[in-house]
């Protein structure tokens, strides 16, 4: 069995995999981000650890039950958060997620180099990455920064657990704005601007490598005896991406979870003139990814449901995805911007912030939950214009997965909004899939990540959604009013 372990933002998961990436077992344990105030997100390591180790054991109890043996351990997780560390990997505070936006004050510090560090990093400096964080614990905790023996994201901080190894991989580096995508290395260049220690940093492995293998506890709880080799397989998305089959330039995908994310394939690193998306190392060997991201997409999901369709504690999604359905595309003229945690990728504002436009007093708030749903599809075709533009290519249809899609009228306006044939497979563990391709690919099993995709392929079942001409002309039409209000919400 090939073991994935997908730390997710909101959730780690602990999959099962056979060798034709059938998932035979799956265990998951959900937490939340401490969000402080409109600016400060916070996770505590410690609480995701102690998940990890319960999956540990319970996957050891299933393992001895069923007589299985485990062949590898896959690790893949969210990016660009930032872990204070001790040299014997004990977290030092919270975590600063990757959602935190209290470095935007030190990435405006820099607007004069943005364009070298985007030449370089394939990224334009936000509060999202990693290194506007450690410079804002440098300067705002200097005691913590010096004292931390490494600043490492949540990926490294389980693989130390596993191995007792400081290591990353180039895609999860690559999201760090300190990596130089074109050279496959820690930029001097960018360590000297930011006056951050490359000591802090992890020993860089290539994307699907080994980092070392399972400690003698890991391997007392699986039961298991002899070496167990340990695979970083790369970033969520990154890995969410191969696991959909985007191998290939031209290939695209969208993934819908606490953000939404879409992601083509380019052959070498590719620049967008303005800056407006990112180019990150690919979990397929030899490829990079040109990715575009809507920042709150399942947070702002979470936040609406909250607000507007709970009674007390409970919330009711169900009640939520049944207002969805019934309200007919357009929303009767409701338009929502989603941007609750800024404007992400093409337009990069971490300042501005969500709203619900064009009212009137007929509306509903079941209207203003379809209307979240198209403003999450519309940001996204967004992106997939501006990565068909960069790339030079034209999808006919996108690869879709992610928490979201288990609404089903978000699916058809996924493919409404962008115009194109939408595949779903009908059991989506496409960041899970991903990790498993590339450990199949690293143990020798398959050949490439192509025949380990195609084997996994074969034995799933997809939904396809189609569009409709006349609702993509409609939205189309409100997608310009959109744009005309947060051009003067921006202003």
């Amino acid at each position: 069995m090939v073991f994935v372990i997908d730390i997710g933002t909101s959730s780690v998961r602990g999959l099962l995999l056979d060798h034709a990436g059938v998932i035979e077992k799956s265990i998951q344990y959900e937490y939340c981000v401490q969000v402080v105030d409109g600016e400060t997100a916070l996770q505590d390591p410690e609480i995701i650890l102690k998940d990890v180790f319960q999956i540990l054991s319970e996957v050891g109890e299933w393992v001895r039950e069923t007589k299985n043996k485990i062949e590898v351990i896959s690790v893949t997780g969210q990016r660009s958060s930032v872990i204070p560390v001790t040299e014997d990997g004990k977290a030092l505070s919270a975590a600063i997620s990757w959602q935190d936006r209290r470095s935007g004050v030190m990435c405006d510090r820099f607007r004069k180099q943005w364009k070298n560090i985007y030449q370089i990093t394939g990224m334009k400096l936000s509060p999202v990455f990693s290194a506007p964080k450690m410079m804002y614990l440098m300067q705002n905790d200097k005691e913590l920064y010096e004292k931390a023996y490494k600043l490492i994201g949540f990926q490294e901080y389980i693989l130390f657990h596993l191995t007792h190894e400081f290591a990353t991989d180039t895609s999860i580096a690559s999201r760090t704005s300190l990596f130089d995508i074109s050279r496959l290395k820690w930029s001097d260049e960018l360590m000297e601007l930011f006056g951050l220690s490359k000591a802090k940093l992890c020993q860089l492995i290539d994307v699907g490598g080994v980092v070392g293998s399972a400690t003698r506890e890991v391997q007392r709880l699986l039961g298991m005896q002899g070496k167990i080799p340990v695979i970083s397989a790369g970033g969520d998305q990154q890995c969410a991406a191969l696991g959909m089959g985007c191998i290939e330039q031209g290939s695209i995908e969208v993934n819908s979870g606490t953000g939404a994310y879409a992601i083509g394939i380019a052959n070498r690193p590719v620049f967008h003139p303005d800056m407006s998306l990112n180019c990150n190392v690919s979990a397929v060997k030899g490829k990079w990814i040109v990715e575009g991201a809507v920042l709150s997409a399942g947070r702002s999901v979470e936040w609406f449901v909250k607000e507007l369709f709970s009674q007390g504690e409970t919330r009711d999604y169900e009640t939520f995805m049944k207002a969805c359905g019934e309200v007919p595309p357009g929303a009767n003229g409701v338009i929502v911007s989603p941007s609750l945690a800024g404007k992400g990728t093409p337009d990069w504002n971490p300042q501005i912030r969500g709203g619900i436009f064009h009212l009137s007093f007929s509306n509903k708030k079941e209207e203003f939950a379809r209307a979240l749903l198209e403003g999450i599809a519309a940001e996204l075709w967004d992106c997939i214009e501006a990565i068909e533009k960069l790339t030079g290519t034209k999808c006919l249809s996108v690869k879709a997965g992610g928490g979201l899609l288990r609404n089903q009228t978000y699916c058809q306006v996924l493919s409404d909004m962008f115009g194109k044939a939408i595949e779903q497979p009908e059991v989506c563990e496409a960041t899970g899939i991903g990790a498993w391709i590339s450990a199949e690919t690293s143990l020798g099993n398959y050949k490439t990540q192509e025949e380990a995709y195609r084997a996994y392929d074969r034995s799933i079942h997809k939904k396809i959604w189609i569009p409709d001409e006349k609702v993509t002309k409609l939205y189309r039409g409100i997608d310009k009013i959109r744009k005309k209000y947060e051009m003067i919400y921006q202003d």
